[in-house]
């Protein structure tokens, strides 16, 4: 089996990515792209206060778990592709100097997280109603509709398969 030296290139071998049928993985891609650009205007146009800590993504240390859908875990995966290596739970391994390497392909649950006071009770309503949207997607492509800790999504891409990325093409 080939193991592509960097997670940014094609697979050699068959991957939970590649195996979506072309049109479903183009819809994934366009139609959560479009979602998660919406997500983001709503934030940017609230303001919430990001003092790029990284406490939020070291999950242990700040007491919390990243959850995503199988849905969100493929389109990271067709964006970002996942670790190469085993990775430790207890902080998400795109996390380095405190600041996200795969800020564009993130999840829902790291979009709407933020450490500011003002925000509370501000992410849970967002994840509430774009969680819904997520899940008439999922539906509509016909993807199961799994919510799982996100690294147990990767972790399960990882151990079976090669890493995905992008392709060698631009996603947006």
């Amino acid at each position: 089996m080939s193991v592509p030296t960097s997670i940014h290139e094609p697979a050699g071998q068959a991957d939970a990515v590649s195996a979506l049928e072309a049109g479903t993985r183009e819809a994934l891609l366009r139609e959560f792209g479009t979602l998660y650009a919406e997500l983001d205007a709503e934030i940017a146009a609230a303001n919430p206060l990001c003092r790029t800590s990284g406490d939020c993504c070291q999950f242990a240390k700040y007491g919390h778990r990243l959850y995503a859908t199988r849905a969100e875990a493929l389109y990271f995966a067709s964006r970002r592709g996942w670790p190469a290596e085993a990775f430790e739970k207890d902080a998400c391994p795109y996390l380095r100097d405190n600041r996200c390497t795969a800020r564009h392909a993130r999840p829902l649950g790291c979009r709407v997280f933020f450490c500011d006071p003002a925000w509370k009770g501000r992410g849970e309503e967002l994840t509430e109603r774009y969680l819904k949207r997520i899940g008439i997607l999922s539906e509509r492509l016909g993807i199961d509709r799994e919510y799982r800790p996100f690294l147990e999504h990767l972790e399960s891409f990882r151990s079976g398969q090669d890493p995905a990325g992008d392709l060698g093409r631009s996603l947006g």
